[in-house]
């Protein structure tokens, strides 16, 4: 139990630390990528559409989302990898449950960088492609790090044969799903500007809206893969810890409800500090400020 406990904290900080890195380039390239898979737009032509305030904006969507989707995954996969089931098999699971867990997600952020509406009815809109294309990801993910791990067992446990292995599968993995990739953003077409079969499956295109996302994922995870055997070292040293000091766990746990205790403290002086739109005199509002927190301190 408690090795595989090291596991789950260990994958989910692989994530992690490939969520920040993806969601720091996402921010910025993602746009482009969506406008020259959806709508087909030249790389230039793409580029014109971003700017600075729109990065930072964006930026804040990419980080959170990453923060669930990225885990979420490293760690379905790692779970889905200890079942007895076929390498094909565990991939397609994977996906599957992956997909239909965190389409709505997708979709949302998907139509963020779009600035398109977003209502409920289309949070699961295109489901079939896209969990088309998370399915082949992750059989070829599954596959490709066994067959990358086999041909060379000691180099990958190393950092630079953890990064290597990682960001080669990952590549891989994309590749190979992007045709799925492709219906999903034929199928995320706006009406008014849909576009045939035909002119929206063209090579040229697909290669242009492949090769981005595909190297952002690569170098998020294979830098998030770094950090794992930190993290699963430290688990293992807290929790040495905290086995011959049960004391440490109560006290975590009651700093831990100091901080949200003091958080909304802080959050009702604000809005008290703020004013409430009466007419009350500023003698008045210090009087109940006092009196409700005990002390002056919005004033400082």
């Amino acid at each position: 139990m408690s090795d595989l406990v090291g596991r789950v904290v260990g994958a989910a900080s692989q994530g992690a630390v490939g969520a920040v890195v993806a969601a720091n380039l996402s921010a910025v390239t993602e746009p482009v990528v969506n406008a020259m898979l959806v709508k087909r737009a030249t790389l230039a032509e793409a580029l014109k559409e971003v700017d600075a305030q729109r990065v930072a904006k964006y930026l804040k969507t990419t980080l959170a989302t990453n923060f669930i989707k990225f885990p979420f995954f490293e760690v379905t996969n790692m779970l889905v990898g200890g079942v007895q089931l076929p390498p094909t098999l565990k991939g397609a699971l994977t996906g599957t449950v992956f997909c239909t867990t965190t389409l709505p997600i997708t979709n949302y952020r998907f139509r963020k960088s779009m600035d398109l509406p977003i209502t409920v009815s289309n949070l699961y809109q295109a489901y079939l492609p896209t969990v088309l294309r998370d399915i082949i990801y992750g059989i070829a993910r599954n596959k490709a790090m066994a067959f990358l791990v086999g041909l060379n067992p000691q180099r990958a446990g190393t950092n630079i044969g953890r990064f290597t292995n990682m960001f080669a599968t990952v590549l891989a993995a994309c590749v190979l799903s992007a045709p799925g990739n492709e219906l999903r953003g034929y199928c995320l077409q706006p009406a008014e500007r849909r576009q045939s079969f035909s002119d929206f499956f063209q090579p040229a295109k697909f290669v242009r809206s492949t090769s981005v996302g595909a190297v952002i994922m690569a170098i998020s995870l294979g830098v998030g893969t770094l950090a794992t055997p930190q993290v699963e070292r430290l688990v293992a040293r807290l929790k040495e810890y905290f086995a011959k000091n049960p004391i440490g766990i109560l006290l975590v746990m009651l700093f831990a409800l100091h901080q949200v205790l003091e958080g909304r403290r802080q959050k009702q002086m604000i809005k008290a500090c703020g004013g409430s739109g009466n007419e009350d005199s500023a003698d008045t509002k210090v009087q109940r400020l006092v009196l409700t927190f005990g002390s002056s301190e919005c004033l400082s």
